[in-house]
């Protein structure tokens, strides 16, 4: 790999922890600096040149210097392999919000992800209002906790302790807390950006 792609993909990586430092999702920083959500998601993966003038916008909008992006740069080391996800660090951070469910991240800042990863928490209450949502890519969710009612197109079904289910996201879908205690998904999903889609329901 070459020292451009890996400065591109370094560079990507520090705004992609900036923005969701901020709970900013893609679409809303979108919105704040004229570019697009695709664009933003390429350019944090390193896929996408971006201009002088685009650094400047979003790094003013992320309210970062501009060294705190390339420092380091002309030392680029060699892409993570693995990344590590403490218990200990996500339990003393927020959680985020997305469609009807708080969540964290247990993906780690891989070079080029080809998936992500999260543990979802839904709240004990039945009269939120959750969308149904598609996206590209699939979906692998499994029952760590409580029970999951879930809809895929116009199907519905009770997931317990245990069940998981694999589907395509292009099929409209959603899931909300059946039961009268906490319930917990971990999710396993395609592509790695996929979770903005639920955020910015």
């Amino acid at each position: 790999m070459d020292q451009a792609r890996l400065i591109a993909r370094q560079l990507g990586a520090r705004i992609r922890k900036a923005r969701t430092d901020r709970k900013l999702t893609l679409q809303a920083l979108g919105n704040d600096t004229g570019l697009s959500a695709a664009y933003l998601s390429r350019v944090e993966r390193g896929e996408a040149a971006m201009s002088i003038a685009n650094v400047i916008l979003i790094a003013t909008r992320l309210n970062i210097p501009l060294r705190d992006l390339f420092e380091d740069s002309g030392d680029v080391q060699a892409p993570k392999y693995y990344t590590i996800s403490r218990r200990r660090q996500r339990e003393t951070s927020p959680p985020h919000s997305a469609n009807g469910y708080d969540y964290h991240w247990l993906s780690g800042d891989l070079a080029d992800p080809k998936l992500s990863a999260f543990v979802l928490d839904f709240p004990v209450t039945s009269d939120l209002d959750i969308k149904l949502l598609s996206h590209e890519g699939e979906e692998i969710l499994y029952v760590l906790e409580g029970r999951i009612e879930f809809q895929i197109g116009e199907e519905r079904f009770v997931l317990d302790q245990g069940d998981c289910v694999h589907l395509f996201g292009d099929r409209p879908h959603m899931g909300r807390n059946a039961g009268l205690g906490p319930a917990r998904l971990l999710m396993v999903a395609t592509p790695p950006d996929v979770i903005e889609h639920h955020s910015e329901a």
